[in-house]
């Protein structure tokens, strides 16, 4: 759903209203809800309870970098505001781009992370027992 959003900001022009703004930003907000608390308890789970402070404020820390960094990095490929045609085609770059980095996000999670989605997939030393 965070890949969906910015996915469907292509659609917005100069002048688009709610109509096509609300569609896009409602599945990314969603999909925002789900993954920055999944992404907490990972961080949180990969070290001994007694990091568990350290690795939430690495988590949080790095999280509001990331944002803070892309905000200026589509702030300089969008471009000024007052040059309408260039700013809409540099948002829609911006858009493209932010959704290409959360599906690769997610591809890469899939493929790498253990107990991931994938059929077939478990944490290494995860002992299956049958009830």
């Amino acid at each position: 759903m965070a890949t969906a959003g910015p996915a469907l900001l292509v659609r917005a022009g100069a002048h688009t209203g709610h109509a096509v703004l609300l569609p896009a930003f409602l599945p990314w907000g969603i999909g925002m809800g789900f993954l920055t608390p999944a992404v907490v308890a990972a961080a949180i789970a990969a070290v001994p309870a007694h990091r568990s402070g350290p690795a939430s404020a690495v988590d949080n820390t790095a999280r509001q970098t990331g944002g803070a960094i892309g905000i200026a990095v589509a702030g300089a490929v969008a471009g000024q505001p007052a040059d309408g045609a260039r700013f809409v085609r540099g948002f829609h770059a911006v858009a493209l781009g932010a959704a290409g980095l959360y599906a690769a996000a997610a591809v890469l999670a899939l493929v790498v992370l253990p107990g991931s989605l994938l059929p077939g997939r478990r944490p290494r030393g995860e002992v299956i027992r049958s009830a």
